[in-house]
């Protein structure tokens, strides 16, 4: 009779506890079977024969990103030998797929580390300012509490404007 109830109020037990955390998970979009577009399984292609090709895993991963899908970027970007996830162009699409998964901190860290190699090595003017713009907005978030800009629309949208108050023009 002792085992019975036992077994009773365990079962019972798991099914509440089950209940209130399957309750609590937030949603988040499927990508299976969705078209992310038409170059992306050439870019697949392309990522999966030369890993060292720095050009096509950034572009595989805005184009996952874009496509709304920054798990698949992150998955991406982790795949890529360490000496390619080091590159700016690379390195600005980790810190972009970071703040997308909701990791401002995280983000903030990894666009300064690509703001500073590209210090040390020629980037692309576009490269730097989209870079330096995304910096001045991470920092406000930061600084304003925000891990994950989704969880708090108020607070990101004010640092929002406060990090594009502090735009400069650069003419180098």
């Amino acid at each position: 009779m002792k085992q019975t109830l036992w077994t009773a109020l365990t079962l019972a037990g798991l099914a509440g506890l089950w209940a209130a955390v399957s309750s609590s998970a937030s949603e988040a979009p499927v990508r299976v079977g969705r078209s992310l577009g038409p170059e992306v399984p050439a870019l697949e292609a392309r990522v999966s024969t030369h890993p060292a090709d720095a050009d096509a895993l950034t572009r595989l991963a805005n184009a996952y990103l874009d496509g709304g899908a920054p798990g698949a970027s992150q998955a991406a970007l982790e795949r890529a030998p360490a000496r390619v996830r080091e590159l700016p162009g690379v390195a600005d699409a980790r810190a972009r797929t970071l703040w997308q998964l909701g990791f401002t901190h995280a983000a903030l860290e990894a666009q300064r580390r690509m703001l500073d190699a590209c210090s040390e090595r020629e980037c692309s003017p576009v490269l730097v300012g989209r870079a330096q713009r995304r910096e001045r907005l991470l920092s406000e978030l930061a600084r304003h509490g925000v891990e994950d800009p989704r969880q708090d629309p108020r607070r990101t949208a004010l640092a929002y404007r406060i990090s594009m108050r502090e735009a400069a023009l650069d003419l180098r």
